[in-house]
């Protein structure tokens, strides 16, 4: 075998395991990130940008423009998402702008400065925020220096449990926007194309989707 066929038939393998996982998300009760991606990559069209500021698993959303993804530094930190977001939307009004979001990312993203800004300079977006309810960096960095430690232990993560969530949706109401919360995985691709026509009529929209929690 030629390596060219070599190399297309381990991405056609590559490719089938990646649908493969999606598709049994799709079956379970709660969303898993995966099929979220997915998703996400079934609405996207030549004038959709995405700025991630989550674990967006490219495998399942493909970009293969120049400046149709953009994504957190290196640097770490929380709080690029939604800022950036509103740049690119400033910088090419043309296009339509969904920022991808964990939960933890939007609390640190100013989320009621950003919906102002978006409804005062006619610059709405698309936030998708991707709610595993913790702050799941933190809790699995824990894990990784004390795997045996207290917290694991006792079941419990000070400072990375973002529990009672906040309704985020109803966030976007403050500026007539829309807003929903999505829990299922049959759901999202629906619930996407609202918030996108939404935003493409003019208003800022926000989806809650309620993601399913990793194990400690």
């Amino acid at each position: 075998m030629r390596r060219a066929e070599r190399f297309a038939a381990e991405h056609d393998k590559n490719h089938a395991a990646w649908d493969q996982l999606a598709i049994q998300q799709a079956g379970k009760e709660t969303i898993g990130f995966a099929w979220a991606a997915r998703c996400i990559g079934d609405v996207l069209d030549d004038a959709t940008v995405v700025v991630n500021e989550y674990p967006l698993d490219r495998r399942f959303a493909a970009f293969d423009r120049p400046g149709s993804y953009f994504a957190s530094p290196h640097s770490s930190g929380l709080g690029f998402g939604l800022g950036a977001a509103l740049g690119v939307k400033l910088a090419r009004p043309e296009t339509t702008v969904i920022a991808t979001v964990g939960d933890g990312a939007y609390f640190f993203g100013e989320p009621l400065s950003s919906l102002f800004v978006q409804r005062a300079h006619g610059l709405p977006i698309l936030t998708v925020i991707f709610n595993n309810q913790q702050w799941e960096a933190v809790k699995f960095g824990a894990l990784g220096v004390h795997p045996d430690g207290v917290a694991k232990a006792r079941g419990r993560f000070p400072l990375s449990e973002l529990t009672p969530s906040p309704r985020f949706e109803e966030m976007a109401k403050t500026v007539d926007g829309y807003g929903e919360r999505v829990e299922r995985p049959g759901e999202l691709g629906a619930a996407l194309k609202r918030g996108l026509a939404a935003v493409r009529e003019g208003r800022p929209a926000i989806l809650n989707v309620m993601c399913q929690r990793n194990p400690a």
